[in-house]
C-alpha cells in the first residue's frame, strides 16, 4: 500500500526519531511504501525545501513556514497557516506524485494541511491521528486566545474533519469527547490507538557515574521530567509537590531537563530552592542515559481542560524501568493503565503533598519490571498503530 504522511514533526538527524518517524519506519518494514510531506513549523520561516529519500525509500519534503511579519500575534499566527499550507501542498505537487496514493495520514490541527487536504480529496483512505484537539485544548492551556480567532479555527478545523474516512484518538475517552464537541458523521469511522515509541528497554547505567557527570546529588532520590518545558505540562504541580517535599524535609530531589519558554523560570527556581534541580536539553541518547540514573519520572497535565491525554514522556521513563508519578485530569483512562500494570500512581489536581508523597514512595520502591515491560508491549508498541491503520483501511 502507498502511503502519504503529512505532519508537522519528522525529525531527520542522526540519533532523533519521534512518532511519526517510527510508525513511517513500521509501515516501510511491513512492506508498504511511504512518503512524507513536512511542515516543520518551528524552522525558520522562509527557508528553501529540502527533498531525499532515506535509507529505507521513504521520500520527504521538507518545508518551512511562511508568515506575514509585523503582524499582532493573533493575525501572525493566522498568516503562518493559511501561507504555509498552500506553500506545502504547492511543494508537494513539484516533488511527488498526488494521484499515486492509496491512504493519507495527518494530523491535528487539520488546517496545517488545508490546501493539500483539498489537493487529496480523490486518495480513497484518509486518516486522521488526534493527539491534541484543536483548538479546545490550545486555548484551554492558554496557547491561543478565545473570542472570534478561537470560533473562526474551530469552525474551520470542524469543516476539515468531513474530509477524513477515518480518526484515530489516543483514548477511549477522547473517543467519547469527539463523538460530544464535534460533528463526526455515520460513516466515518472513530478508532482508539494509544501513543507509541521504541519500546526496547534501556541498558542499565552506572548511577554514580552518570550523576558525577551531570552534576546531581549523589545519594538523594530524583525524581524526573523531561521534555519540552512550555505551558500545558503541569509544572505548577510538581513545583507544588517540590515546595511540599522541601516543607516536610524529604530528601527527594525534583530534576527537569529541557527547553523552551518555561526554562528561565524553572532555572532561576533551582538557583534558589535547593531540593529543585534543572539541565538544559541534551542529545537523546544522553537523556535516555540520564533517565538510568534517576528513581521515578514525573508527568503532569493541566487542570480545567476537557481531553485526555497521555504524556509521551512515559515511555522513555518505562523504558527506562521508573516507576511513574502522575497528575492528570479527572476520568483520565491513563489512570487506569498505571493501575493496571502496577508501574505508578495518580493523585488529584492541586495535591501537592500527595504528589510528593507518593513520589517519595515509588522512589524507594521502584519494582516496576514486569508491569513496565508488559505495559510496553501491550500499550505502546507501534505495531498496535499499524494494526488501527490496517483496520481502518479495510473498512
Amino acid at each position: 500500500m502507498r502511503f502519504l504522511m503529512a505532519c508537522m514533526q519528522f525529525p531527520t538527524a542522526p540519533g532523533h526519531s519521534y512518532m511519526t518517524t517510527e510508525l513511517a519506519a513500521a509501515l516501510v518494514a511491513a512492506g508498504h511504501q511511504v512518503d512524507v510531506v513536512l511542515l516543520d513549523w518551528y524552522a525558520e520561516p522562509g527557508g528553501p525545501t529540502g527533498f531525499w529519500t532515506t535509507a529505507d525509500g521513504t521520500r520527504i519534503v521538507r518545508c518551512t513556514p511562511r508568515l506575514i511579519g509585523g503582524l499582532p500575534g493573533p493575525a501572525r499566527a493566522a498568516s503562518k497557516f493559511l501561507l504555509s499550507g498552500r506553500h506545502v501542498a504547492r511543494e508537494a505537487g513539484r516533488h511527488l506524485d498526488l494521484s499515486h496514493y492509496d491512504t493519507l495520514i495527518a494530523w491535528m490541527p487539520a488546517i496545517a494541511f488545508a490546501p493539500l487536504l483539498a489537493r487529496t480529496r480523490h486518495i480513497r483512505h484518509r486518516l486522521l491521528f488526534i493527539w491534541d484537539f484543536f483548538p479546545d485544548h490550545h486555548r484551554e492551556i492558554g496557547r491561543i486566545p478565545g473570542g472570534l480567532p478561537f470560533r473562526l479555527a474551530r469552525a474551520w478545523e470542524q469543516s476539515l474533519l468531513a474530509r477524513f474516512t477515518a480518526i484515530l484518538c489516543t483514548l477511549p475517552g477522547n473517543a467519547a469527547y469527539l463523538r460530544r464537541a464535534y460533528h463526526v458523521r455515520p460513516d466515518q469511522r472513530v478508532l482508539v490507538t494509544p501513543i507509541w515509541s521504541d519500546t526496547a528497554a534501556l541498558s542499565p547505567v552506572d548511577r554514580a557515574s552518570v550523576r558525577s557527570v551531570h552534576a546531581l546529588p549523589p545519594d538523594r532520590p530524583i525524581a524526573v521530567f523531561g521534555g519540552q518545558l512550555v505551558e500545558g505540562r503541569g509544572f505548577e504541580q510538581m513545583l507544588g509537590a517540590a515546595d511540599a517535599a522541601l516543607a516536610t524535609g524529604s530528601p527527594l530531589s525534583f530534576l527537569f531537563v529541557g527547553d523552551g519558554r518555561l526554562a528561565p523560570m524553572l532555572r532561576a527556581r533551582a538557583g534558589t530552592q535547593g531540593n529543585i534541580l534543572y539541565r538544559p536539553a541534551m542529545p537523546r541518547l544522553d537523556y535516555l542515559t540520564l533517565l538510568g540514573a534517576c528513581d521515578v519520572g514525573m508527568v503532569a497535565t493541566v487542570p480545567g481542560v476537557t481531553s485526555f491525554s497521555i504524556p509521551t514522556k512515559t515511555i522513555d521513563y518505562l523504558r527506562a524501568r521508573l516507576p511513574v508519578i502522575a497528575a492528570v485530569e479527572h476520568g483520565s483512562d491513563f489512570v487506569a493503565i498505571l493501575e493496571r500494570y502496577a508501574i505508578g500512581r495518580a493523585v488529584p489536581f492541586g495535591a501537592a503533598e500527595a504528589f510528593a508523597r507518593a513520589a517519595a514512595e515509588l522512589a524507594a520502591d521502584p519494582a516496576v519490571h514486569d508491569g513496565a515491560a508488559r505495559c510496553l508491549d501491550e500499550i505502546f508498541d507501534v505495531r498496535h498503530a499499524v494494526a488501527a491503520i490496517m483496520d481502518a483501511v479495510r473498512a
